[in-house]
């Protein structure tokens, strides 16, 4: 496997866009330069936080070029700069280039431009960007104030917090965006539970305007349980005439968090203390649960560096810290976590709990395989080198999906009763719930979960039991619940299926192996996925990874857009252009939307056209009728307050879009 070189540059000057003058340029080059910043593709927009792509595949324009000439392309003046934060160029020989954008000289969180070439010539280029910007530079909070702001907030007595960064934050607003001048800190807090979040003060208002956590939970409320695999063969040394749970050569170390505590001085972790044991051999019972998730990190980590040819979370070969039997607080010991924290120079490490809740043994270990591949993958998903995924809303769900497939596609590379679900084992039977399934999530089935404290999840964009990703006050937006339509796709593109989903399209998809699947999402992370990344993001991405690795017009690109389809999202038509499927969106307008009166118009610019409308369980609400060329007033008074789905039918294909009737 060829060795990935990653190259980190600073520049001591940004690279200004929109204010590349032409008159820089010989007078005779004039008209050339112009004609080909015309020919530059258009941008496709997907969501309101910025996010958008450009395929340049076909085009012969050098990177340089576009540099030059971003202003221009973007829409952008003076005020707008962009930095080279990062380039690398990867095994197939496609160097990708991170920038990160800036306004009036302040850091725009999240905003990043990502740059793919090949032999000179641009690929791809994607990212998030907010080109037009209202938000004023104010003042700063003082310390003392953002301290008091964030303790009310969480209701605590003490925090720690990080020194405070001067940003301007994006706020998802759901169809529009905003953009606040902000102090940005990170707090860290052990008890009375653990709590890590970023929070984003606006300094105008003095509010807290975003929040974000640096906890990433296998499941909420809580998770746990131990997935137990007999006897396995691991990694332990001595030390002193004992043997404790540590693997040098992997640089993996599991110990006891029972007392576990903040190291304010030096940073890291305090009050731990190790497993040992006189002989190689654990095998007293009390030690099974911390040899599982010792052995289960052994996994993970040959997991990443054989398939991806990445040496631990970071590439870097960090070490790898384990603490089991820390206790979760509200949740006692039913959860696991990833934390991933910059304080105190920086805290990783990932936390099981016992299965135990309020001295009660309620479910088992939280120590299985799969969960032990989820947390480790969050680390990893935190640094794919374009700022990770944010925790909330579709990009958490997003996150919290890819954590799930690595997971699986762990648990498969370990060769030891692979399968599709996850957490298997975990959930038992107790007094608060006594018929649980039997694991915590089923990729294969994402409907298929039963019990109190299990969340069924939807295997439909906007489908059945689709939470809804504006509300941050459930599960953040559906984080554990929307990952379903994450799961669900990578199962299919994995393993096949067919039938039909939630808004009535029927689909048939032939797997192309997990081992292709998990190298497509994987790319996809590690190249084109952004901060505020959307599930229609996800599938442009994996589009143009599949495009990197097999080609596009390949069999495994038409099982891509195959298994995209069965969860809800584009038309299922592979295209050697991916403009082809924006073009044929762009023929259709829906307004108002929301729908206030029981009236709304589809604005239809092409010929043969038909549409139905359907409810997020996929029940036919609407019975299928013809649009006319130009304007159609739609009636559907009587219609039930929610989020609905049309479908329109032109050209062979068919585009979803969202209704919502309030």
């Amino acid at each position: 496997m060829n060795k990935i070189t990653t190259i980190f540059k600073n520049l001591a000057l940004a690279l200004s866009v929109g204010i590349t003058p032409f008159s820089l340029l010989q007078a005779q080059n004039r008209d050339r330069i112009e004609s080909s910043v015309k020919d530059l593709p258009q941008i496709t927009f997907v969501s309101s936080m910025g996010s958008f792509h450009a395929n340049f595949s076909g085009r012969d324009i050098s990177s340089n070029f576009l540099v030059n000439h971003l202003g221009e392309w973007l829409g952008t003046d003076s005020d707008h700069t962009f930095q080279l934060i990062k380039e690398n160029i990867d095994e197939l020989g496609i160097k990708h280039s991170v920038f990160q954008h800036y306004y009036k000289g302040v850091k725009v969180m999240d905003d990043v431009l990502l740059i793919h070439q090949k032999n000179g010539k641009l690929t791809y280029v994607n990212g998030e960007i907010i080109t037009k910007i209202n938000a004023s530079v104010n003042q700063q909070v003082t310390s003392e104030k953002i301290k008091s702001i964030i303790l009310s907030d969480l209701n605590v007595d003490k925090i720690k917090m990080s020194d405070i960064e001067e940003v301007f934050a994006k706020v998802d607003k759901g169809r529009t965006s905003e953009v606040y001048h902000t102090s940005k800190v990170e707090i860290l807090s052990l008890k009375p539970s653990l709590q890590s979040f970023v929070y984003y003060i606006d300094n105008a208002t003095q509010s807290i305007v975003k929040k974000i956590s640096k906890v990433y939970h296998t499941d909420t409320p809580s998770l746990s349980s131990t997935y137990y695999k007999g006897d396995q063969a691991l990694t332990v040394d001595s030390d002193n005439g004992l043997f404790r749970l540590k693997d040098n050569a992997r640089n993996i170390h599991t110990r006891d968090g029972t007392n576990l505590d903040i190291d304010t001085v030096n940073g890291g972790f305090i009050n731990h203390a190790e497993y040992t044991n006189t002989v190689a051999n654990f095998t007293a019972n009390e030690t099974k649960p911390p040899v599982e998730v010792h052995w289960a990190m052994e996994k993970s980590y040959d997991y990443y560096i054989n398939r991806h040819n990445r040496n631990s979370y970071d590439g870097n070969g960090s070490k790898i810290d384990n603490f089991y039997n820390f206790d979760f607080g509200a949740n006692g010991g039913l959860n696991a976590a990833a934390l991933d924290t910059n304080m105190y120079g920086g805290i990783v490490a990932m936390l099981y709990g016992n299965g135990s809740f309020l001295g009660n043994s309620i479910w088992n270990p939280v120590v299985g395989l799969d969960v032990a591949g989820h947390e480790y993958s969050h680390l990893v998903i935190g640094r794919n080198g374009s700022g990770g995924l944010t925790y909330q809303g579709e990009s958490g769900a997003i996150n919290e999906s890819i954590a799930d497939m690595m997971g699986a596609a762990i648990e498969f590379y370990s060769g030891i009763g692979p399968n599709w679900t996850i957490g298997e084992g975990i959930v038992k039977p107790n007094a608060f719930d006594p018929n649980p399934s039997p694991y915590m999530r089923n990729m294969s089935d994402p409907n298929n979960v039963q019990g109190a404290l299990l969340s069924k999840q939807p295997d439909t964009y906007g489908g059945a039991f689709w939470a809804d990703p504006t509300n941050l006050n459930v599960d953040k937006g559906g984080v554990h619940i929307n990952s379903g339509v994450g799961n669900y796709w990578f199962y299919l593109l994995s393993n096949g299926g067919m039938g039909v989903n939630d808004i009535g399209n029927t689909y048939n998809v032939t797997g192309i192996t997990i081992q292709k699947a998990e190298r497509i999402i994987y790319r996809a992370l590690t190249n084109y996925l952004t901060p505020n990344t959307t599930f229609m993001d996800a599938l442009n991405a994996t589009k143009q990874a599949v495009t990197d690795l097999y080609g596009a017009t390949s069999i495994e690109q038409q099982q891509n857009v195959n298994a995209w389809y069965a969860v809800g999202l584009g038309n299922g038509i592979l295209s050697t252009n991916d403009d082809v499927q924006t073009q044929l969106d762009d023929q259709f307008t829906l307004y108002p939307n929301p729908v206030k009166n029981g009236m709304f118009t589809i604005k239809n610019n092409k010929n043969d056209v038909s549409f139905e409308i359907y409810d997020v369980s996929g029940r036919l609400i609407k019975q299928t009728e013809k649009l006319n060329k130009g304007l159609n007033k739609i009636n559907i008074n009587g219609v039930q307050k929610g989020i609905y789905i049309i479908k329109i039918n032109c050209d062979g294909g068919i585009i979803s879009k969202k209704l919502v009737i309030e």
